[in-house]
């Protein structure tokens, strides 16, 4: 038995993106058809992410993080802190849509000879990623084999199970975070720097406070002065997400919470605030933050997936 890689080009209006999937070629045999085996890369993702190896690495990341700021390497924290929307990014795009798991898959790769071996499969590809097949193909779905290394909690089980009635989010439905605009500094620093020594409730009044002196120096000067700080909502977002990644979920709880009063308008904010409760195991608050989300944008496919996943009715659908 022999290694052999398939590529599946996809092009976008915005981006081309060459997806390399991992798969195991046997021997010609004699039969005209081709054993496929696939999977739901979603179902993978979820595994992976919920499994005892992610969250051991999580917590080595933070070792390292705290690390880094006791022996005041700044460049690292700042590398550090900025992987943690990043991540976040790159799990809800494989995830809730059609992500490449290349990277997760390769944390199984000793055993998938194995298992295309006995499941008679010549090749291992996500079916999001099977862009033609023969009539002569055979398809083969082995997302629960691939589910199981991850050693899935029950829970576990059920999200992945609760996949075969969600389509994938479209890619370009999902929130890139923001860049920073031109030269202001990063509010979200500012207010790290003080949570980190002071605690949540002094960071977010020290927000409070930066936003006030922007707020009056645009009143004296009575035009549209510069702002010193950066205030965009991605600031905030960001900075919940990087304390999310680190485990500090009632922390970035309280920044998505400020999020909400600083943009009460934003599906974005809800959102986000929504996953964070969604994470504490806050369910009717999840809830009731993903279906305001959804009242401001209707269009954001994303709250209708998390709320089905949690078993609650989504307005304009039938229930599962």
């Amino acid at each position: 038995m022999r290694s052999a890689f398939l590529k599946f080009l996809t092009i976008s209006f915005f981006l081309i993106t060459v997806v390399v999937s991992a798969g195991y070629a046997q021997e010609p045999s004699s039969s005209s058809a081709d054993r496929i085996g696939t999977f739901d890369s979603r179902a993978v993702a979820i595994a992976y992410y919920r499994s005892t190896e992610f969250q051991d690495s999580v917590g080595d990341l933070r070792t390292e993080l705290e690390e880094a700021k006791a022996s005041g390497d700044e460049f690292r924290v700042g590398e550090l802190e900025a992987y943690g929307p990043a991540m976040q990014h790159r799990m809800h795009q494989q995830a809730f849509s059609i992500g490449s798991v290349m990277e997760i898959m390769d944390q199984i790769s000793d055993a998938l000879p194995e298992l295309a071996r006995e499941a008679g499969v010549s090749v291992i590809v996500s079916q999001w990623e099977v862009t033609y097949a023969n009539s002569a193909a055979d398809f083969v779905d082995l997302t629960p084999q691939l589910v199981a290394l991850f050693n899935p909690s029950e829970e576990t089980l059920n999200s992945v199970e609760s996949l075969k009635t969600v389509a994938p989010v479209p890619m370009d439905q999902l929130l890139v975070p923001d860049v920073d605009e031109g030269r202001k500094l990063a509010v979200a620093k500012a207010i790290r720097a003080v949570i980190d020594e002071r605690g949540v409730e002094a960071g977010i009044e020290h927000y409070r406070e930066l936003k006030t002196v922007a707020i009056e120096r645009h009143r004296e000067l009575r035009e549209a002065a510069p702002e010193e700080y950066n205030f965009a909502e991605s600031e905030l977002n960001d900075l919940g997400y990087s304390y999310m990644s680190e485990g500090e979920t009632e922390t970035a709880i309280e920044i998505f919470k400020l999020n909400v009063e600083a943009y009460p308008n934003s599906f974005n904010t809800y959102d986000s605030l929504g996953e964070g409760y969604m994470e504490a195991g806050q369910t009717e608050l999840a809830v009731e933050n993903y279906e305001r989300s959804l009242e401001l944008n209707p269009d954001n496919d994303n709250a209708r997936v998390m709320l089905r996943r949690m078993g609650a009715d989504v307005e304009g659908e039938d229930g599962p």
